[in-house]
């Protein structure tokens, strides 16, 4: 099964769980900014958002930490890359185009 959020602290509570992380995908934003959706799988995926989101949700604290950080760093570098991506481009546009 596949699950797909943009809440980063669903992220972190599903990875901290077993989940496995996908794909992260950035779609068109509000003012140039992307939008951000994480790609989880596994057996556990619809329980554990199920879990979060009736608050029944238990977590370590210290996992949890280490998950979002990571998560943080993972949506980072795509936003970097995109927006890399974007500017090659655009410059190859603007001289081929």
């Amino acid at each position: 099964m596949f699950f797909n959020t943009c809440d980063i602290y669903l992220g972190a509570f599903l990875v901290v769980n077993g989940c496995s992380l996908d794909d992260i995908r950035l779609d068109e934003g509000h003012r140039g900014k992307p939008n951000v959706s994480f790609i989880f799988s596994g057996s556990k995926v619809d329980a554990c958002s199920k879990d979060f989101q009736s608050g029944q949700a238990m977590v370590n604290v210290a996992s949890f930490k280490v998950a979002l950080i990571h998560l943080k760093d993972m949506m980072f570098q795509a936003i970097r890359e995109n927006e890399k991506e974007r500017r090659y481009h655009g410059n190859f546009r603007e001289h081929h185009g």
